[in-house]
């Protein structure tokens, strides 16, 4: 090889580097990501990130986490120094304190995580609240978070939980959509969220006092993640908590298990729009029995830039007026996406509270969902089938910490274990959906539970919290889950 070739072969060699090195940068580059760009577990391939309680005083947090794989490693950072064993069927509760975002990792399979909130605090001259919530912990960070539903009136303190787990500071920014059109925040125009920490904004604080306000985060610089974080004490509804995990992008379909309209509940659906075009929705209803149909709520004009508030038993007819337990799917009709919010006020002898969740966007046929309470009570799991088919599906009762909750309450056919009788071979039928009490087997701890089926379903879970006069909910984790040996 002559001089002048091996020069030239160098010269190559080099070039091809430095645009190796380039094309590296710009895929690892988490300082300024494209609007709208997730995560997508590039960083962190097995990952699930969690909040920290939403005040340091007068709150708490409890963080559930599960798979569906046999002897996983799990790595909780920062309440672990060594990675868990942790098997198929058990669930790993831990407190968590501080300000920081807590990391689930796990080593060689996928890890699913929850977290049940409560506060003990005061709104202003309002007075002292007490509740619970629960919130799905998230696999992707994003460029965007949406919150359908909310409000900044006197009698409420809202807050988002905003975490950065990458290694260099994000740079945020909040507006608000209202049924009047979008409105900036300037307090909240720029707000820096350090390398891996937390910032607790303020939106009542940021906001004009409003009943219905619609929330919409996004980075200036890196991705973030966001939770809503609302209590309320209204003259003429329960006092609650409301905590869940933000939408990272609108949708054209959007599900919704667990709702009751009834003279003892209050459901709406909020709508939010936060594209340019305007969007026509539809929300169909399915009772335990049948569809519960109505014109009211067809063919939902909702502008851009805008939201709308639907209460359920406003626009339901004289006949169905008082459907009890229900069901929604929310869709778009003209392509234009939407995202889409729940929130249920119950004021019953038998329980009473606030609970809200951001709608699942997909159906599957396997879920993990963590509990809805870190002391649940009066808990049920709700199965949505919007298929015509009907499915049949089986629940599987995770060990937690005080041992497995299907060995200390056998059913009536004596048997036990995780995988209790009565939870098997359950059907749901096309079209409808069921609601399936679980506190027998649960036996009051925080524990998950994997809803296996052999169709598409949809899963929500909620309870009362003990000693706390609310209720809470949390939406499944899809494909996850698999039923345990029998």
């Amino acid at each position: 090889m002559s001089e002048r070739t091996r020069d030239m072969t160098l010269m190559v060699a080099v070039a091809a580097l430095l645009l190796a090195g380039v094309g590296f940068d710009a895929l690892t580059d988490d300082a300024v990501p494209a609007e709208g760009e997730q995560a997508g577990s590039i960083f962190y391939e097995r990952a699930e990130f969690c909040p920290p309680p939403a005040l340091e005083e007068d709150a708490g947090a409890q963080l559930s986490v599960a798979t569906a794989s046999d002897g996983v490693p799990v790595g909780i950072d920062p309440l672990t120094e060594e990675p868990l064993d942790l098997s198929a069927g058990t669930t790993e509760v831990r407190e968590v304190t501080g300000t920081q975002p807590v990391q689930v990792e796990g080593f060689g399979a996928p890890v699913s995580a929850s977290s049940a909130q409560f506060v003990d605090t005061s709104i202003n001259k309002t007075g002292a609240v007490e509740g619970a919530g629960a919130g799905n912990c998230a696999t992707d960070a994003s460029t965007s978070w949406y919150f359908p539903s909310g409000d900044s009136a006197v009698w409420t303190d809202y807050r988002l939980i905003v975490a950065n787990p990458f290694p260099d500071e994000a740079v945020v920014k909040v507006s608000f959509i209202t049924p009047e059109g979008e409105e900036p925040s300037a307090q909240l125009a720029e707000v820096p969220v350090p390398s891996g920490e937390s910032e607790v904004l303020s939106i009542s604080g940021s906001a004009i006092p409003q009943d219905a306000l619609s929330v919409r985060l996004n980075s200036v610089r890196g991705r973030v993640i966001a939770w809503k974080a609302l209590w309320t004490k209204p003259d003429k509804e329960p006092p609650g908590y409301e905590f869940s995990l933000g939408a990272t992008e609108p949708a054209t379909t959007w599900y919704f298990p667990a709702g009751q309209v009834s003279e003892d509940a209050r459901q709406a659906i909020t709508l939010m729009n936060p594209g340019e075009e305007e969007s026509s929705v539809s929300v169909t209803l399915t009772s335990n029995e049948a569809p519960v149909q109505s014109s009211k709520l067809l063919e939902i004009s909702v502008p851009a830039f805008t939201s709308r508030e639907l209460v359920l038993a406003d626009r339901l007819d004289k006949k169905n007026s008082n459907p009890g337990e229900v069901s929604a799917v929310v869709t778009v009709d003209n392509e234009v996406p939407i995202v889409a919010e729940s929130s249920l006020v119950l004021d019953g002898e038998t329980a009473t509270g606030r609970m809200t969740e951001v709608g699942a966007t997909h159906m599957s046929d396997s879920w993990l969902i963590g509990p809805p309470a870190s002391k649940p009570i009066d808990e049920f799991v709700a199965i949505q089938n919007p298929t015509t088919e009907d499915v049949t599906v089986d629940l599987t009762v995770y060990d937690g910490e005080v041992g497995s909750a299907g060995s200390q309450n056998d059913d009536e056919n004596g048997e036990s274990g995780s995988a209790p009788g009565k939870l098997q071979d359950v059907v749901v039928p096309g079209g409808l959906r069921i609601t399936v009490p679980i506190g027998a087997f649960t036996g009051g701890s925080p524990v998950f539970i994997a809803v296996v089926a052999d169709g598409d379903v949809v899963v929500e879970r909620y309870a009362s919290e003990q000693g706390r006069s609310d209720i809470a909910s949390i939406m499944g984790q899809p494909d996850f889950g698999r039923p345990l040996a029998k």
